[in-house]
């Protein structure tokens, strides 16, 4: 038997620099990001801001971790340096945590590693846009939050909404992500353990969604060792329907990030969030979407993966309808990359068509060939063949639908449209309900002109979508729910595009509630 000895302070080596000594006896510091009890040896990741490495102490196979280390500690170890079968690890001889003093040094140490990684503030944003850049603040600080769980060993949850705007953000969120864990690691398998992305259908983050997250997140705790995650919300989680399953998970210490274009109700949500990106709360509105904003913050992650990336503005901005003049800029950066105009149109069909059929599934792989950024050459194929479905089941319900809709013109020559979603559209196929009750308010718009409110009712909700008149649909719901708090009212959106769910036997009251806001609204004067 022998027993290592630590003489003297330095000479420790920054875990980046750990593949240069392959062979050779290294003594590393840094702090625990897991404790992993395998079959075999346990293992350790340790992290020190310059990187992450695996350690394996070879000599508690089928014991408890020696000396009580866990998760957070800040530890010295020495160790051998090895690159195998499992890649690069280090063979531990000796291990043990740090008293006060050491502490100290570890951690100034790490935030000067961890600060060289952070060099924000020289990256230009991809179109130069004021309205934009005065979320550069909060954009900068969201990255650094990520990027700092990274090298942390933090776990990452990306929830984003089920549409077109939610994806273009959160897929390149997910990729910057990834390819900044490789880096990190050393190894392309720890990007599948430490980031995953989801979807929701619903337009919050609902008890659902957080039960199913918080169970994943405790059974990766439970079996892997690792911590419990960083979730990031994108274009969701500005409203107070998201506050109880904030509170949920906030009894777990759980951070959670919010980048949205929703209208916020920041006093109810801000308390549980560690950042809170939002248009609305720099004085700007929903032109800009959350695929711009994460386009920004993903190129922070990692420039490298965003370059072919360039194109989703431009797909976000037509699927939400921006109204603003960067749009001009977006289109002519997708044009660089070999997407005309028809294309991003193809792709929105496509990519809506898609996210219904695939519901909570994030599409992995799918949802590549259809963006164009898929290994294989299928884009145009497959967009053309969704884009065409999504055309033909659309003409249908939006046929049948406006056989059910009845139109008025209101007095302050506002015209009103009354669509009876569940008589007059097909169930359980797409396309869902809020996106018929938009084509059928456009073909009027087109047919009629504006002003135009039209409302699409179901047995439990309603869907608003408006043109031309001054509407605020988050505050209307809040005064819905004061006037009729027997009706069970929640909802929002946007000012102007929103929905409205209730209690189903509720309804006759809801609608006439509902519809004398409507009467009541002015146009809007330009």
């Amino acid at each position: 038997e022998y027993r290592t000895q630590i003489l003297g302070e330095g000479g420790e080596i920054n875990i980046d620099q750990l593949e240069r000594h392959i062979g050779k006896t290294v003594r590393i510091r840094g702090f625990v990001s897991q404790v992993k009890q395998t079959m075999g040896p346990i293992t350790y990741n340790i992290t020190d801001g310059t990187g992450v490495i695996r350690c394996v102490e070879l000599s508690q196979l089928n014991e408890k971790s020696s000396n009580d280390v866990n998760v957070g500690n800040g530890i010295q170890i020495i160790g051998t340096m090895r690159d195998g079968k499992y890649g690069k690890q280090l063979e531990i001889d000796h291990i043990e945590k740090v008293g006060t003093e050491v502490l100290g040094r570890i951690t100034e140490r790490y935030e000067e590693n961890i600060a060289k990684k952070i060099n924000l503030n020289e990256l230009k944003f991809l179109v130069n846009w004021p309205a934009l850049l005065k979320l550069r603040k909060d954009i900068e600080s969201s990255a650094e939050i990520l990027i700092r769980a990274v090298f942390s060993g933090r776990p990452i949850i990306i929830r984003h909404h089920a549409d077109v705007d939610g994806i273009c953000a959160g897929f390149p969120i997910e990729k910057s992500l990834k390819s900044l864990v490789t880096k990190v690691y050393g190894d392309e398998k720890s990007q599948h353990n430490l980031i995953k992305r989801l979807s929701s259908r619903a337009p919050y983050y609902d008890m659902e969604d957080a039960v199913h997250d918080l169970n994943s997140a405790l059974s990766s705790r439970d079996r892997h060792g690792q911590m419990l995650p960083l979730l990031l919300l994108i274009d969701n989680g500005s409203t107070e329907e998201d506050t109880p399953a904030y509170d949920y998970l906030n009894s777990y210490d759980i951070p959670i990030l919010v980048v949205d274009h929703h209208y916020p109700n920041e006093d109810e949500v801000d308390p549980y969030l560690v950042e809170h990106v939002n248009p609305y709360l720099v004085g700007e509105d929903y032109r800009i979407t959350t695929g711009m904003i994460c386009a920004e913050i993903a190129r922070m992650i990692d420039p490298d993966t965003m370059v072919k990336f360039g194109h989703f503005p431009a797909i976000s901005g037509m699927a939400d309808r921006s109204s603003a003049n960067a749009m001009t800029d977006y289109y002519l950066l997708a044009q660089e990359l070999g997407f005309e105009e028809t294309d991003l149109y193809r792709i929105c069909e496509a990519l809506d068509y898609a996210t219904y059929v695939l519901k909570r599934n994030n599409g992995e792989g799918l949802i590549e060939d259809i963006l164009g950024v898929g290994k294989e050459n299928r884009f145009k194929k497959v967009t053309e063949l969704l884009s065409k479905l999504a055309k033909r089941n659309m003409k249908r319900q939006v046929e049948t639908s406006l056989r059910h809709t009845h139109s008025e013109q209101l007095e302050t020559g506002i015209q009103f449209n009354r669509i009876e979603i569940e008589r007059g559209a097909y169930r359980h196929t797409y396309p869902a309900p809020g996106k018929t009750t938009s084509s059928i308010h456009d073909y009027f718009v087109e047919k009629n002109g504006t002003p135009m409110i039209t409302i699409g009712y179901g047995p439990d909700f309603a869907i608003l979508r408006s043109d031309g008149v001054d509407l605020d649909i988050p505050q209307m719901v809040e005064e819905i729910k004061e006037e009729i708090p027997e009706a069970g009212v929640s909802g929002g959106g946007h000012l102007v595009v929103g929905s409205v769910k209730f209690i189903p036997g509720e309804d006759i009251l809801v609608r006439e509630v509902l519809e004398r806001k409507m009467a009541e609204t002015p146009i809007k004067i330009k």
